[in-house]
């Protein structure tokens, strides 16, 4: 009896810490995935899952390996705003870069249908997924075999699955990082600016419906990279709906690391809102308010029969 008593004591405030510590905040236009404890709201393709590290539980899409490919999207579209306004801004770390060279990188993904994975190795999880709109965060120069592709530590938009590198920037100008014996010659990969270098990076991208802008942090240069900025693209042209599912493609091949998403805010406005409570923890703050109460009114209790 007493145990039964103890947990109808303690349960709820178990139950009440458990929702309050919840990764995922909703609102109107959007969520954050302050974790990727709970991926709910998410489809996971390939090689894409999720894992503990010293950054709390993270989105892997490829572990470091050789060719392998992984994607995730929301698993509910969403209705982009007038003149498909968005922005978005997540936190990524490369790790355990190994092969010829760290690689290949990662895209953020705007599709018409949630299960496109694309290609291994250069294809970035990428290549070959119909009907949308994709920011590469490119770590490996496939030069040789995709002649746009023209340096290994570079942003640029593609479009239809296609790696079209647009509007391609060098990340804070370096526009080639990796081994010290790669191909061609290059910058250890560990210097500041290059995206392979194991730090944790933020990048923040936002469309007003006709310019697309991305910038992008790394904590050891210290200062924000104006990446690409105002660049004029139609977007729903591209998915062919106002309908979008969201979400990250990488690749591996002969080259590899860790491609970790750390945490990850979408919304379809012009900026990025602060996140409403969600009815769960509505739900939480509740039962630590029951439990307060519950709490003093036993000890007014033992007070009087004191």
């Amino acid at each position: 009896m007493r145990r039964l008593h103890n947990w109808l004591t303690l349960g709820p405030l178990f139950l009440a810490f458990a929702v309050l510590l919840s990764p995922i905040a909703v609102f109107a236009d959007g969520f954050t995935y302050n974790g990727f404890g709970s991926v709910a709201g998410l489809t996971f393709k390939g090689s894409a899952a999720t894992a503990v590290t010293t950054d709390g539980t993270v989105l892997r899409l490829t572990t470091a390996n050789f060719s392998e490919s992984g994607a995730v999207y929301s698993s509910l579209p969403f209705t982009l705003g007038a003149s498909d306004i968005f922005s978005t801004q997540f936190q990524f770390r490369f790790t355990n870069p190994g092969g010829i060279d760290p690689a290949d990188g990662i895209t953020l993904v705007l599709a018409a249908n949630p299960n496109g994975l694309g290609g291994a190795g250069g294809g970035m999880g990428y290549t070959g997924v119909p009907s949308s709109v994709a920011i590469e965060f490119n770590t490996y120069n496939n030069g040789l075999n995709l002649p746009t592709d023209a340096s290994s530590n570079h942003v640029s938009i593609d479009t239809n699955g296609v790696l079209t590198d647009l509007a391609l920037s060098n990340v804070y100008g370096n526009g080639s990082c990796g081994f010290t014996n790669g191909f061609p010659a290059q910058n250890p990969n560990t210097v500041p600016g290059c995206m392979s270098n194991g730090q944790l990076w933020t990048a923040t991208i936002t469309y007003d419906g006709s310019n697309l802008s991305v910038t992008l942090l790394d904590p050891t240069e210290g200062s924000t990279f104006n990446a690409i900025t105002n660049y004029p693209i139609n977007i729903s042209s591209f998915l062919g709906t106002n309908n979008a599912f969201v979400g990250f493609t990488a690749g591996t091949g002969s080259g590899f690391e860790n491609h970790d998403i750390v945490n990850w805010q979408f919304a379809n406005t012009a900026t990025l809102p602060t996140p409403e409570p969600n009815s769960l923890s509505l739900v939480g703050a509740g039962l630590l308010a029951l439990m307060a109460i519950t709490w003093r009114g036993k000890r007014l209790v033992a007070r009087t029969l004191a």
